[in-house]
């Protein structure tokens, strides 16, 4: 193995997430240059170096996928064709934030060390929301989505430079890293960032790209295929890697929220659906059987004699699918007691006759005389 993780954190082989995340926690703790004010320069370097180090370790052995890789084959790729660590490539930003909260104190101090980097990130994300019908979200459903974005220059590759030819940026002296320094004395607090000259590349261009400008990307319109997955909720975030902006080395994100539209007639809560159907008094009181369509599905409902007005009957499995397990919500039917508005003399008198008859037996109305 080229490197190893495990004695980068100082954990075993079979060691837990929760120790994993422990182990970085007191790592991050002593090596943080913010954590260590009255450094020098010299010593601040080293403790950048360290800290990213056990950074990209914890990168490694806290995501699942990227550990099974580096237990199998000792390496794990970041991207395409590529194995170096960089700050674009970290994914546990709410992972620092938890961390350092708990470490210093407070809700936003562990935000305020990374922000440079996570915002950065964040203004390179795309978020786009759309809507789809529940009965899209009922069944799954292919979407396609077109939207604008910004893409690496092709001419330059990015750089901004014509030929790619670049020099040092003067600004950050090839670090890609700017520092801000905030407070005084001991409560001095440093935070890094990317450098804005340099997008993080260190290198600006000799002569500026005449495709893009200089600015190492070109408009470009998208067009995606969404898959509704079955059961979807409304407001649930999907992510498609690589598809946001670009700038310089780093890629944004594309966020599509889904917006599923209410139903007329259907009630959604969770997985379940609630729908209604009408019947009348002797089929409710001798029961009966109803058919109930629910977009394409046809469903036979037995409605069992003494079924009361209000009531709530359940078709088992017959609702949304269930994302996160296998299986289908339920399907509620509410009955409601249709009343006719006119008579005709015969109906009229059977429904006097049966008035009487539980009437005096204080059954319907629970009256007596």
């Amino acid at each position: 193995m080229s490197k190893d993780y495990y004695q980068v954190l100082g954990v075993s082989r079979d060691a837990s997430p929760e120790e994993i995340k422990s182990a970085f926690r007191k790592l991050a703790r002593k090596y943080h240059p913010d954590a260590n004010p009255n450094a020098n320069e010299k010593d601040r370097k080293a403790l950048e170096e360290k800290f990213k180090e056990i950074s990209e370790a914890y990168e490694v052995l806290s995501d699942p996928q990227k550990k099974k890789m580096y237990d199998q084959t000792g390496s794990v790729e970041f991207g395409p064709g590529r194995s170096d660590f960089n700050w674009q490539d970290f994914t546990h930003f709410s992972d620092f934030e938890d961390i350092f909260s708990r470490i210093f104190g407070g809700s936003d101090f562990g935000s305020q060390f990374f922000s440079g980097f996570r915002n950065e990130r964040a203004d390179l994300d795309i978020a786009i929301r759309i809507r789809v019908s529940l009965e899209d979200a009922f069944y799954g459903k292919t979407k396609i989505v077109k939207y604008r974005r910004n893409k690496t220059c092709d001419a330059c590759g990015g750089t901004g430079a014509e030929n790619g030819r670049t020099n040092v940026c003067k600004t950050c002296g090839g670090t890609g890293q700017q520092r801000i320094v905030q407070g005084q004395g001991f409560f001095r607090m440093v935070s890094v960032t990317v450098c804005r000259d340099c997008g993080g590349s260190g290198r600006v261009p000799e002569k500026v790209c005449s495709v893009c400008k200089g600015t190492g990307t070109v408009t470009i319109r998208e067009t995606l295929e969404v898959k509704i997955p079955k059961g979807a909720p409304s407001n649930l975030k999907m992510r498609y890697r690589g598809k946001g902006q670009s700038h310089g080395r780093s890629v944004g994100d594309l966020f599509i929220i889904l917006d599923v539209a209410d139903e007329p007639g259907i009630r959604r809560e969770g997985d379940d659906l609630y729908v209604q159907k009408e019947i009348t008094f002797p089929q409710a009181a001798l029961g009966t059987e109803l058919e109930i369509n629910l977009f394409k599905e046809r469903y036979t409902l037995q409605v069992p004699a003494g079924t009361q007005p209000g009531e709530y009957l359940k078709l088992k499995g017959a609702g949304m699918h269930h994302m996160r397990r296998n299986g289908n919500g339920d399907l509620y039917v509410k009955i409601n007691i249709s009343v006719p508005k006119k008579l005709t003399a015969r109906q009229r008198e059977l429904i006097q006759q049966l008035d009487e008859d539980l009437d005096r037996k204080k059954g319907w109305f629970g009256r007596s005389k």
